[in-house]
């Protein structure tokens, strides 16, 4: 799904799930996770960062490339910024990261 990342990717082990730094890029061409920068997971959306429509597709889109439900992805800091530390529930950190890079579970 995402090329390797040049960058080791920021992620924290939590009882609960994984939280993980997220770059929002509103207005792009689709949604779609588009890589790594920074430790950072980049997240692509169409939406324009208004009312918090943006946030809420790039949760959408990260749940959908994590395989788990939206209800699961939560904004722990970040709701307004484009930078966003996100928790994402019941994944371990090698799943997430499996996910992401699109190999096989």
């Amino acid at each position: 799904m995402m090329d390797r990342p040049s960058e080791p990717l920021t992620l924290t082990t939590r009882p609960e799930g994984v939280v993980l730094e997220v770059s929002v890029r509103p207005k792009a061409g689709r949604c779609r996770v588009a890589g790594a920068s920074g430790g950072r997971v980049r997240v692509e959306v169409t939406a324009a960062p208004e009312g918090g429509r943006a946030t809420r597709e790039a949760l959408q889109t990260l749940a959908r490339a994590l395989a788990v439900p939206v209800s699961a992805v939560t904004v722990l800091r970040g709701e307004r910024s484009r930078h966003k530390t996100v928790l994402v529930r019941g994944i371990a950190v090698d799943d997430c990261l499996s996910r992401l890079e699109g190999e096989p579970r």
